[in-house]
């Protein structure tokens, strides 16, 4: 898995390990927009949306789509998808279920990125 380029960094080409840092605050922040969802507190779980969304949008932006190849197109459609599904889910009644089951399918990718980096996988909770 190879779609962001590891092999010369820059300071602008994140490593396995600052890739699996910022999905873990990609996580935290989705957890948090669940729980705000939860209370009705819309304007934070917006907030908290926006946060994750900005990091996803700068891993979107950091796919080297020649080298990656298939992986790279198939990061792509996720995070674009993820964003979306964030941003449709403020203000909804399920908001909370929503961030749940991105969550869920988020830990698989970050677990993956974990495992080239050498570092554990989240505890299932």
């Amino acid at each position: 898995m190879n779609a962001i380029s590891t092999s010369t960094p820059r300071a602008t080409e994140p490593s396995p390990v600052a890739v699996v840092q910022l999905y873990d605050t990609i996580l935290l922040h989705i957890g948090r927009a669940a729980t705000a969802a939860r209370a009705g507190d819309f304007q934070k779980q917006f907030d908290e949306v926006m946060n994750a969304t900005r990091i996803i949008d700068g891993l979107n932006r950091h796919l080297d789509m020649e080298a990656g190849g298939q992986v790279a197109v198939n990061l792509r459609d996720m995070y674009q998808a993820i964003s979306k599904a964030l941003l449709r889910s403020v203000g909804k009644l399920d908001a909370g279920e929503a961030c749940d089951r991105l969550i869920e399918g988020l830990r698989d990718t970050r677990d993956a990125w974990a495992e080239i980096s050498g570092m554990p996988k989240l505890a299932v909770k």
